[in-house]
């Protein structure tokens, strides 16, 4: 509705390996996967978010929140899942 009524244009963005690119917040320990049998019952320390996890959409949120922050976008007063930003007198506005 906002990008109809200022005549925006539109294009989406898909984040294929958004989860692999946010720091974990937590220590998280998983079993081995299936295939991968380095011996014994040993578990992997995660170094990176994972999809899948609970954790992985909070720490993604926040890295892509962080980002955000760094490039000048600011939160909507309105709506906290809009961010936006005008530069040159033109507005980009996001949405997650």
């Amino acid at each position: 509705m906002i990008a109809a009524s200022l005549s925006l244009r539109l294009w989406q963005v898909d984040f294929v390996s958004a989860f692999l690119n946010s720091e974990n917040t937590f220590k998280i320990y998983i079993e081995q996967p299936l295939g991968f049998d380095e011996g014994g019952d040993k578990v992997w320390l995660l170094l990176k978010t994972l999809y899948g996890t609970m954790q992985g959409v909070h720490d993604w949120a926040i890295t892509l929140d962080h980002t955000y922050t760094e490039h000048g976008y600011y939160i909507s007063k309105v709506d906290s899942q809009v961010r936006s930003e005008v530069v040159n007198r033109e507005l980009t506005l996001t949405t997650t």
